[in-house]
């Protein structure tokens, strides 16, 4: 049975064009596409760009007669304001619930699903969104890497990537001026001729108010199983947005490129998810109630996908496993919070209105059961029913 949700029927998210024909006969997967063209420039003029992302959320205020609040968070290295969408306020009784995308900058479509939710919440009068509002407070950073959104070549063309635009400065922490900036600071960005910048989603420490000071020289560079060093400005307003709201789920969205389903099924997957990122650290272990619910809500969008019949969104897979306490969702889980990593198929602007209903989609469903505390029926132990992520496939028009 088809499950509906209070977002369905949102306008203007056709999937047609995921169902692209393939182009050979013996197809590296189903379906076989779509994929960018030979030598095809990838415009992103109908993502919402930086300076209109604040008047945007603006307006879906101003039409919320009080159900939505916006303010400035915090500030990104290169100065752009980085915005906090607020329904309700933490209060005995209410779920706490933070969503937050775009941390990499050229993930973006993110911040479009979420632009789609909070509208809904806005001025929906569904019934269940008056159930949400009533038994959830829920906070939206719409996009947290604001230099990776706005990222130009030397033309000006926007190109966006994955890191923030900032210099290693190690004597803002009282280091040695030779000491080496952080393992997610790529040295390729440091040549001549290139913007330095972080990966800002290796950045963050289940200590939340983690600080680098002098005499810190041995913890650098770290690794990637190791905790990162809050030495990026998003990262820092992310950690004190979740200490004011102490939320009791997390969800992060991001883009991966393209997989099949498995060695022998070659259905084109078009979503990964991940409830496990870390087993936790000595000072900060994983509470396994909070790695129950984070399976739960994986199960649930799960199970809500797959159940939309003959749809795109039957490809789901689990996210290969990780120990990356240095991510969000690392940092946040080790501080009691369960998560959803959402890493949805992207190819430039093909597919954008089916992959941003599949993302509302899951989201809908995880904030019906949430606020009715339906939730807690959802079997953890299926979360390893969910198909380990099958191979990488690439573009089979790049040898055309």
């Amino acid at each position: 049975m088809r499950r509906r949700t209070f977002l369905t029927g949102v306008a203007g998210l056709g999937v047609g064009a995921a169902l692209a024909p393939a182009a050979h006969a013996d197809p590296q997967s189903k379906p076989n596409g779509p994929w960018l063209q030979p030598d095809q420039t990838v415009q992103k003029a109908a993502l919402t760009a930086n300076s209109d992302l604040g008047p945007k959320l603006t307006s879906i205020a101003a039409r919320s007669k009080g159900r939505m609040a916006v303010e400035i968070a915090g500030h990104s290295a290169g100065c752009w304001p980085i915005h906090l969408a607020r329904f309700g306020e933490p209060a005995t009784g209410k779920l706490p619930v933070l969503i937050q995308t775009q941390i990499h900058g050229g993930e973006p479509l993110g911040t479009e699903v979420v632009l789609h939710l909070m509208q809904t919440l806005a001025t929906s009068s569904h019934p269940a969104v008056r159930d949400i509002l009533d038994r959830l407070t829920i906070w939206f950073i719409p996009r947290l890497n604001m230099d990776g959104a706005d990222f130009r070549d030397a033309t000006g063309f926007l190109v966006q990537r994955r890191q923030n635009t900032q210099l290693w400065t190690p004597q803002d922490w009282g280091l040695d001026p030779a000491a080496p900036p952080p393992w997610y600071l790529p040295r390729s960005l440091l040549q001549p001729g290139r913007v330095s910048g972080y990966d800002i989603n290796r950045d963050f420490h289940p200590d939340l108010t983690f600080r680098l000071k002098p005499g810190d020289e041995a913890l650098l560079p770290g690794a990637s199983e190791l905790p990162g060093f809050f030495v990026t400005p998003e990262a820092r307003t992310s950690a004190a947005v979740f200490q004011r709201l102490r939320p009791a789920v997390f969800i992060d969205h991001h883009h991966r490129g393209s997989n099949v389903e498995s060695e022998t099924e070659n259905k084109l997957t078009t979503l990964q998810v991940i409830g496990l990122v870390t087993e936790g650290t000595p000072e900060f272990p994983l509470d396994p109630a909070v790695r129950d619910l984070s399976f739960q809500v994986n199960v649930l969008v799960w199970d809500a996908l797959r159940s939309i019949g003959q749809s795109p969104f039957g490809g789901i897979t689990r996210y290969p496993d990780v120990e990356l306490p240095g991510t969000a969702l690392g940092s946040y889980a080790l501080n009691g919070a369960g998560i959803m990593l959402y890493e949805t198929r992207s190819v430039a602007q093909k597919s954008m209105g089916m992959l941003i209903r599949q993302s509302l989609t899951g989201m809908g469903v995880t904030l019906e059961a949430l606020a009715a505390g339906t939730i807690g029926a959802v079997d953890p132990a299926r979360y390893f029913d969910i198909p380990p992520a099958g191979p990488s496939i690439g573009n089979p028009r790049d040898d055309l």
